[in-house]
């Protein structure tokens, strides 16, 4: 990070982030690679760097839960970070380990391998929400943006584990996620994706949102709109973000959020590493206090992987549609209501 505290004159005694800090979000990558190559996404374009494409060994993994759960909380565990979870053939291990610590356990996924044993497997561990992306509204264009013939797969699968949670009386929701492919045709778009998908799948909930550019790493074509930039509150957030893979042979690399996938942002944005540092270290470290600081005086323009990321402008219009009666920007799904990205600002710090 190119962000220097010498550059700036800071009005105040700048202390330490407030470490009486209670997590309720943990995005924890199990699996960095992925079995798809979607086009808007920087796991194939431009390509994720190797370092991060491995998998989270299990032992690491129970690891990392024990730095934080109960002495930082007790935090819903989501099971991805743009890596494809379902990519680790003993998945439902790493579940357990979730639940054995009374957590909430969700997945972000594209759902290829999600039927058969392996679906009921992950069902029978104990997970809490699956979310299955789709991006194309029909076989054509979910071919065009996902790299692969999976529509009517992906559907199947869907309303397979639908029954399967059903028959199993799982407490399990499943809901499907998908982007504007065309900000000019958005109103169509939507209904296309109501009628061909959402009307016909036995999903629980369903989300339609506008495009991102992943910290600047992906040239987004359909741009949200340009607004001025003030913090998203990440750096402030009772959440952590962890990578499969890391640095220098590194795993459990901690990034701000999910949001840095990819080069040349991904490597810049490393925290620290989950494997061989506490989470006192890094949570409450240099580089981390840097990010903090930076987000607190608007000096996004100094941190690489901030400067050109499209979450710095805040806007109503991201979420474009969903049936979730229940959904508010920025407040990530199965977090408390006060869990507002943009209400973590600088006045969480001490000052």
């Amino acid at each position: 990070m190119s962000y220097n505290t010498k550059d700036i004159k800071i009005p105040w005694e700048f202390k330490k982030f407030n470490q009486n800090v209670e997590l309720q979000r943990a995005v924890i990558e199990v699996f960095g690679g992925c079995n798809y190559t979607c086009q808007m996404c920087p796991q194939s374009n431009p390509g994720r760097g190797k370092d991060f494409t491995r998998k989270m060994p299990l032992e690491t993994f129970k690891k990392v839960l024990d730095k934080i759960v109960p002495k930082f909380g007790t935090p819903q565990i989501n099971l991805e970070g743009s890596g494809e979870p379902t990519m680790a053939k003993d998945l439902p291990e790493y579940i357990k380990e979730v639940k054995k610590r009374g957590l909430k356990c969700f997945m972000y996924c594209n759902g290829a391998r999600l039927n058969g044993k392996f679906m009921r497997d992950v069902i029978d561990a104990g997970i809490d929400f699956v979310r299955f992306s789709m991006i194309g509204y029909d076989k054509e264009q979910y071919k065009r943006w996902m790299n692969i013939d999976n529509f009517e797969l992906i559907k199947s699968n869907i309303d397979e584990m639908a029954d399967y949670i059903k028959e199993s009386k799982s407490n399990c929701e499943i809901s499907t996620y998908h982007l504007v492919l065309d900000n000019n045709r958005e109103k169509e778009i939507i209904d296309l994706y109501k009628k061909n998908i959402v009307e016909k799948v036995k999903a629980d909930k369903s989300y339609i949102w506008r495009m991102h550019n992943w910290s600047g790493n992906y040239d987004n074509k359909n741009p949200r709109e340009i607004k001025k930039k003030t913090s998203c509150g990440r750096p402030f957030a009772p959440e952590i973000t962890v990578r499969a893979g890391g640095l220098d042979g590194k795993t459990a690399s901690v990034v701000p959020c999910c949001q840095t996938l990819g080069p040349p942002n991904e490597a810049k944005s490393v925290l620290g590493h989950l494997d061989t540092q506490s989470f006192e270290e890094v949570y409450f470290g240099d580089k981390y206090t840097k990010l903090r600081e930076a987000h607190t005086l608007n000096k996004y323009e100094e941190v690489d992987y901030c400067k050109n990321c499209d979450f710095l402008y805040q806007s109503e219009e991201v979420l474009a549609w969903t049936n979730d009666k229940n959904a508010r920007i920025n407040n990530m799904l199965g977090t408390g209501d006060d869990f507002i990205l943009t209400d973590f600002n600088k006045d969480r710090m001490e000052k």
